[in-house]
């Protein structure tokens, strides 16, 4: 059986009361996912092809709805195939941050959706968002009625608002002016209400894979900025200010591990501020401030647990200067990151996969033309006083164009295209080069001392068939190597609370390099030099150790996928400790990993003397303890092979562990990364109305894109309209996606894709029903379309 994960990042737009639109979206992603983790929760195939969702699911206190019928397609197409859909990553800024926020903690901890979207129902109105005291009365300002009137008829894109969005619309211009009209204090307390209303955060229950990590980025915006310096040549240094801020929280519990969470109960403070800073949409809110959040804390009697690894994480530099944090003030991240892809991506490409992979960035857009199309309107000759400051300070920033973002996923998969060409070119003869070198007899025990001796000897004759191309690889690993290491001393002092230079910390680590001869690779080097070179490597090549691991998983499941095999109890046992040596190695790179073991040698890590480095690249080394990680890992893989029944699966381990350094040889010169991730290719999806223009005759079905992306938030009905329309767009997009990644010969021929995609959109509507006060009129008309 052909096994695919389909492994997804989620970014999310900004767009104001869109996020009622991304609200839907986000609850029928999750109910994907769930779906996903009960048909995967048990590995009998006979049981699965006849059981639901009901009986594999968890018993969880939430209502479901489309899971079964999700389940009920990966069930369908495990007759052929079998995918597993994960969510790798979640970027989101403004109304996007917010429910992605939202997103990845239900994925983390499998809780409940539904009070979300009641929050938005309720208090997602305009006079809720109004801070008490400031909401106009009937009389007030009366004299402003024509040109409200004036102004309502040209806000309004549909000809006819519906007379709610009219009356709101009028109260709210004719009160407070000149300040922000909605009240940040509100906002901070339902962000905060709404994390704790999911439900508790339990550590036994997750949508999440054993062993996976789910990362959450959230752009928000300094607005006063922090100073950065530059080196230059002329002047030496510039001062800068850096406004744009990505806040980052993750998950992961690893097997036989504690479970590291920062989007449990414990961070739910760090989590509202974030969801109430990136949706400061400056004018309609006002800024925000830790002081703020620990003035709402104090009022409540909240504690905030992970308080200070929240502060550590996310701002290292001022962890002791207090001060200094509460007088940040904090606006929208859609100001200086309103597409969010970046973060994403370099998350993206760390996922190693457990089985062949299906790479994709899914991005919600709610107007993908709208802004474009209103900006393009050339019907003046040159725009108005009031358009230009609007669009300068709103429509402009929020709707630069994914250029950059999707030329940088595209050098991305030509990188993976070559490498997979390289590949392929050398296998062959790297076959033949290790089979020349070594015999493995099929009757007799692979012990560990042997397998470490034959790696040693494909090492040497790697470098023999290299030729004077040897050098070039060692140099690029050593420089690599080198760089990482400074990074980790900055890591490493900004998880104490100090702030290290990163050009001060490369200085000093290529000084060292110099006098230890190692910052050059030469293969005309004494022995004694050369000696000392591979005593390095063999120290702190934490990357190589992990190319290699990812290479063996890489060709495993090349086999299984080229030999049609069935995956067996043995087949993942190897992939999953596999993956368990991979991480423990890559944990080498974690400044957690070092807490408190260089204290004694290294007080101050704002600064790093000269003549301290030697000895805390020798503590340092002690700590990571590579040579022993070896020996496990061999151990492993010796056992490993002596137990592999399939002679062919055999060699194929063989030659992926033992001859990977021929592999390695050619293929890292050529790389631009330290550890030469998965080289799958990344696709670029999309979920917007466009996208699902056949539900709907009008081209933008959405309520919310009015008053400049207010809309929804003056009228009930209108939210109502653009959650509905979230759910059932993105049922429609994620059936596409899943049977994409299938593939059409795994889709049985009398599947009927229309059909089932309606069914989703009927279970949709009647389970939201009882919860829409306000469109009886526009689920008959959905119905109608869905029948």
């Amino acid at each position: 059986m052909r096994e695919l994960e389909l492994r997804l990042a989620l970014v999310c737009y900004g767009g104001a009361s869109l996020a009622v639109y991304m609200n839907g979206i986000s609850h029928e992603i999750l109910k994907l996912i769930r779906a996903s983790r009960a048909y995967h929760s048990i590995d009998n195939r006979d049981k699965l092809a006849s059981a639901t969702f009901l009986e594999l699911a968890p018993k969880r206190p939430y209502t479901t709805d489309t899971e079964s019928l999700y389940y009920e397609l990966l069930q369908m197409l495990g007759e052929r195939i079998d995918i597993r859909v994960i969510v790798d990553v979640v970027s989101g800024t403004s109304a996007g941050g917010i429910n992605g926020i939202f997103l990845a903690r239900a994925i983390a901890h499998d809780l409940d959706f539904n009070p979300l979207r009641d929050m938005w129902m309720k208090l997602g109105d305009v006079e809720e968002l109004m801070e008490k005291g400031t909401i106009a009365e009937r009389f007030s300002k009366f004299y402003l009625y024509p040109f409200i009137w004036l102004f309502a008829d040209k806000a309004f894109d549909d000809a006819n608002p519906d007379e709610e969005s009219k009356r709101k619309l009028s109260r709210f211009l004719r009160s407070r002016w000149f300040k922000p009209p909605f009240s940040g204090r509100r906002m901070l307390s339902w962000m905060i209400s709404a994390c704790q209303n999911m439900g508790e955060a339990d550590a036994n229950h997750s949508l999440l894979p054993s062993g996976h990590k789910l990362d959450l980025f959230v752009s928000i915006t300094n607005f006063f900025g922090q100073p950065r310096r530059l080196k230059l040549h002329d002047p030496k240094e510039i001062k800068e200010r850096q406004h744009k801020v990505p806040l980052s929280f993750s998950y992961l519990k690893a097997e036989g591990q504690t479970l590291k969470s920062e989007l449990d109960d414990s961070n739910i403070p760090g989590l509202g501020f974030a969801a109430r800073a990136t949706s400061s949409f400056p004018g309609a809110f006002p800024p925000i401030s830790f002081s703020d959040l620990t003035a709402y804390l104090k009022h409540k009697k909240m504690p905030w647990p992970s308080k200070q690894a929240f502060f550590a994480k996310n701002f290292p530099n001022q962890i002791h200067n207090e001060d200094a944090l509460n007088t940040m003030s904090f606006i929208d991240g859609g100001v200086t990151n309103n597409k969010p892809f970046g973060e994403a991506l370099e998350a993206m490409e760390d996922r190693a996969a457990h089985r062949e992979v299906d790479r994709r960035v899914i991005y919600v857009d709610p107007m993908p033309d709208r802004a474009t199309d209103r900006l393009n309107d050339h019907s003046e000759e040159k725009p108005g006083f009031f358009r230009t400051i609007l669009s300068s300070l709103a429509e402009i920033p929020r709707n630069e164009p994914i250029y950059d973002d999707l030329q940088d996923i595209a050098e991305r998969n030509k990188e993976a295209r070559r490498m997979e060409s390289v590949y392929a070119t050398i296998e062959a003869e790297v076959r033949q080069l290790v089979d020349n070198m070594l015999q493995l007899d099929a009757e007799k025990r692979v012990s560990t001392a042997i397998l470490a001796s034959w790696r040693e000897r494909a090492h040497r004759l790697a470098e023999e068939k290299a030729g004077y191309g040897y050098s070039t690889y060692m140099q690029s690993k050593t420089l690599s190597l080198l760089d990482r290491l400074a990074k980790l001393l900055v890591h490493i002092a900004s998880a104490s609370g100090q702030k290290l230079s990163q050009t001060l910390a490369r200085e000093r680590i290529y000084a060292w390099a110099n006098e230890q001869k190692i910052d050059k690779a030469d293969l005309n080097q004494s022995h004694e030099d050369l000696q000392n070179f591979i005593k390095f490597l063999r120290a702190f090549d934490v990357d190589y150790r992990v190319r290699r691991l990812r290479f063996t998983v890489r060709q495993l499941n090349q086999f299984l996928q080229t030999t049609c095999g069935e995956t067996t109890a043995f087949h993942k046992l190897t992939k999953q400790q596999l993956y368990k040596s991979m991480e423990t190695f890559r944990s080498k790179w974690h400044a957690e990993a070092y807490a408190g073991t260089l204290d004694d040698i290294w007080k101050n890590k704002a600064l790093l003397p000269d003549d301290a480095v030697p000895a805390i690249m020798n503590r340092i080394a002690e700590t990571m303890q590579l040579e022993e990680h070896d020996f496990i890992t061999d151990e492993f893989m010796a056992l490993t092979l002596s137990g592999a029944g399939d002679e062919d699966l055999k060699l194929t381990l063989f030659r992926a562990y033992v001859g990977y350094a021929f592999y390695d040889v050619l293929t890292l010169p050529m790389s631009t990364h330290a550890d030469l991730q998965e080289i799958d290719e990344i696709r670029v999806d999309r979920i917007s109305p466009v996208d699902c223009a056949s539900m709907h005759q009008d081209d933008q079905p959405l309520k919310g894109t009015e008053l400049y992306n207010f809309g929804a938030f003056f009228s009930r009905k209108a939210r109502e309209n653009d959650y509905l329309w979230g759910r059932i767009h993105a049922a429609d997009r994620l059936v596409d996606f899943v049977l994409d990644a299938a593939g059409k010969e795994n889709i049985p021929a009398d599947f009927d894709r229309t059909r089932f995609k309606k069914r989703l959109a009927n279970r949709i509507l009647s389970s939201e029903e009882h919860a829409m006060k306000h469109s009886g009129e526009l689920i008959a008309k959905m119905r109608a379309i869905f029948n």
